[in-house]
Formats: C-alpha cells, sequence, structure tokens
C-alpha cells in the first residue's frame, strides 16, 4: 500500500510542535507510526529533519495477520458463529463471560459511572446519552482477568489495545450511528492515533439481558443483535488492507424498559512487542 503524504491538518500539526521545540525525532516517530512515509516526512521538516531519523523507520502493521486472528481460525468452537456477511468481519460469541462474572462486573461499574463522551465533534446533544466507567483506571484482579482473557480469545496481546471500558445506558438513552475507527484528515484521528495508530478489532460484552430496546444494529447487514448475557459481539472496523470500513456503521437504539450495561475493548494497530499470540 502507497503511504500517504502529509495533509493540511498534519502539517500543522508538526509545525506547532516544531515551534513548541518537541523533540523533533519524537515528532519523526509519531508520523512513521501514522504511516506517512519518511520522505514525505523529510519535506515537510526541512532544515529541521533530524539526523539519524531514518533509524525510527517501522514496519508498516500486517493488516493480513490483523484480519487472520486466532478468533478468526477457531472454528471449533460450538459457541462461536462468523456473521454470514462478505461487507465486514464480525462475530458473536456465547457465553463469554458467565452470569456471576456480569453480575460482579457490574457491580464493580455502579462505583464509577461519568457522563459518556465521543471523539467526534457532534451538534447534536443527544447523539451519545449513556453513562461510562473506565475500568482500566482500576487496580482489580477481576477486570484484569476478563481483559487478557479478551485480548486472547482474539488474539492480539493487549499492548495493542485501549483499556476496557463500561457504558449503562437508562430509558431513553442510545448511542446513534457511529464507527468505531478514527476518520483520516480529522482532528480526532489527528488527536487519537499518534501513538498506537487507528482502531481495528471491537469487543463488546453483553453485562445483562433484563431489557427492552437497546438493540445494537449494523445498518449496512440489516442485522440487529439483542443483548444476550455474557454474550459478545466482536468486528473488525478495517478491511484487511488497512483502510477503514464504514459498513462497520452501528448505533445503541434507546433502551426502552430497565437499563443495558456493557463493556467494549477497542484494540489498536500498533503497540510495544509482539502483536499477536501464537496459537496454543
Amino acid at each position: 500500500m502507497k503511504k500517504p503524504t502529509l495533509d493540511d491538518l498534519w502539517k500543522r500539526w508538526l509545525e506547532e510542535n516544531l515551534e513548541r521545540e518537541c523533540d523533533p525525532h519524537e515528532l519523526v516517530s509519531v508520523l512513521l507510526h501514522n504511516r506517512f512515509s519518511l520522505d514525505s516526512i523529510r519535506e515537510a521538516m526541512g532544515e529541521k529533519f533530524p539526523a539519524g531519523a531514518e533509524l525510527l523507520d517501522v514496519a508498516e502493521p500486517d493488516y493480513r495477520a490483523i484480519s487472520e486472528t486466532r478468533l478468526t481460525r477457531n472454528a471449533a468452537d460450538p459457541k462461536l458463529q462468523k456473521v454470514d456477511t462478505d461487507k465486514l468481519q464480525i462475530y458473536v460469541l456465547d457465553d463469554f463471560m458467565s452470569g456471576v462474572e456480569c453480575d460482579t462486573m457490574i457491580e464493580i461499574i455502579g462505583r464509577r459511572l461519568r457522563p459518556s463522551t465521543v471523539t467526534k465533534e457532534s451538534e447534536d446533544e443527544y447523539f451519545r446519552t449513556s453513562r461510562t466507567s473506565d475500568l482500566s483506571l482500576l487496580s482489580d484482579p477481576i477486570i484484569a482477568g476478563i481483559d487478557q482473557r479478551i485480548a486472547k480469545t482474539l488474539g492480539i496481546r493487549v499492548a495493542y489495545s485501549e483499556g476496557i471500558q463500561a457504558q449503562r445506558y437508562e430509558v431513553g438513552q442510545e448511542f446513534k450511528a457511529h464507527t468505531d475507527y478514527f476518520e483520516r484528515g480529522t482532528a480526532e484521528y489527528v488527536e487519537h492515533t499518534a501513538t498506537k495508530g487507528n482502531r481495528t478489532w471491537t469487543f463488546m460484552v453483553y453485562l445483562n439481558e433484563d431489557m427492552q430496546g437497546g438493540v445494537t444494529r449494523f445498518s449496512a447487514i440489516d442485522r440487529d443483535f439483542r443483548p444476550r448475557k455474557g454474550q459478545a459481539i466482536i468486528w473488525n472496523s478495517l478491511y484487511p488492507d488497512g483502510t477503514p470500513n464504514p459498513d462497520t456503521l452501528h448505533s445503541g437504539t434507546p433502551v426502552t424498559r430497565g437499563h443495558k450495561i456493557i463493556i467494549t475493548k477497542w484494540f489498536r494497530e500498533r503497540g510495544t512487542g509482539p502483536m499477536f499470540y501464537e496459537d496454543e
């Protein structure tokens, strides 16, 4: 895949950080991690391009391998179902968490809820109306165990992911249609991909099912997923060549009775150390 050149947004980011006298080697590293070519970075930096920066060049993420993780090869698991569509990679995994684990997580989540936010600017104040708990900020062996199990089930190590996040939706609350990846050429892309790159896989688990409404809807495949306690919905936001897949657009419809609680873990293009678990 041909590497892109810096657009105006990235050039402005570079100029601002050079003016702040940030380490130019670090700036080159960030740009390389965001898949810009060394030649385009050298051209944009001019005489401020640091000596020895060629040694910072990194390999492209292996997007084909990302699309063929352990999960995608686990056809023997009777609880795992691949959704029949050629528009995106999406899987359903029943009983990923036990009822006791779900109840324990719900109790933990209840202690640390805040209003949910979105990474994209939106004029719609009701775009996302849930409450969120950043579970990665808690030092809890139960959370750590679930975090590791998610990573091992998918086949991508925790170092290439974000911390688990929980969301609670009350009656009338929803998350309108959105994608999980960051759009290239936007401010959110510059802000959120500088170090770890774009989002790849999403691993979402329903912690309860005693509600009405609150389905997860993928409009491109005309498919609604109704919450089932302990069930995971897992999808890849990218095509096998690494470009974002707009058919991963999805929404959480309004809850009409009760409440909905989920946990979500997003994986990223970049991290430290080996990316994949070896097959056991």
